[in-house]
């Protein structure tokens, strides 16, 4: 499933954003650490409990699009949490992020309780829609992802390189995509969930360096996901 020309067109046009705990904000340097990429996670990745505190942040109006017009556009996609003014989602870049409108963030990637945290969680609600990073080819596509849940990753090539993204925790009868199947980027490919190890629905994101090494995912959309 694609999204519309019209669609796309109007998330260019709008500045959208993220709130981040104090506490939990994502390390700016893109720090790679070893990581399973195939399959089911150790039974040690980090639960996950939705901030009571997290609500959606006005749209800010923008070249001629009320607010009202962006607030529908998100709910187009299942985004009940939005908020604006760090990230432009561009539908015609070659890499993008998981989501065409701007959302909350939550924990980022880094050490937490002890452990290394090795994706960026994103909370838009349940229900949000969850979009291909870039073009590429499905290498894993399961509802019985152990802790991760509901999970797909995603083999792709960016400036050359090998790199997966790995989508956790989505909703059980989401998925959109079976593994061996080419996707383009922006490509919806299932819903924002609860399942495996988590408390609160969310996104579980990571970006795997030569699909199996982590890396922070925060400054490596900031660095790829322009045009």
């Amino acid at each position: 499933m694609f999204f519309s020309a019209h669609v796309f067109g109007l998330v260019a046009l709008m500045t959208i954003g993220m709130t981040v705990d104090a506490e939990a904000l994502p390390h700016e340097h893109i720090t790679p650490t070893s990581t399973a990429a195939d399959g089911v996670p150790g039974a040690d990745i980090q639960a996950y409990v939705t901030p009571a505190q997290t609500q959606p942040s006005p749209i800010v109006s923008r070249d001629g699009y009320s607010t009202a017009t962006l607030v529908d556009l998100a709910g187009t996609v299942g985004i009940t949490n939005y908020s604006s003014a760090v990230f432009t989602n561009n539908p015609d870049c070659a890499v993008q992020w998981p989501y065409a409108v701007g959302v909350p963030m939550t924990y980022g990637f880094g050490m937490r309780d002890g452990r290394l945290h090795e994706g960026t969680d994103f909370v838009p609600g349940a229900g949000a829609h969850i979009q291909a990073i870039a073009d590429g080819i499905v290498r894993v596509a399961t509802d019985n992802g152990g802790a991760y849940g509901v999970t797909i990753v995603i083999d792709h090539v960016v400036d050359g390189r090998t790199v997966s993204s790995r989508y956790a925790h989505m909703e059980y009868d989401s998925r959109q995509v079976e593994v061996g199947d080419t996707v383009s980027v922006g490509q919806y490919i299932g819903r924002t969930g609860d399942t495996g190890r988590s408390f609160g629905a969310h996104l579980h994101f990571e970006v795997l360096q030569n699909g199996t090494t982590a890396t922070d995912p925060l400054p490596w959309l900031r660095t790829y996901a322009t045009c």
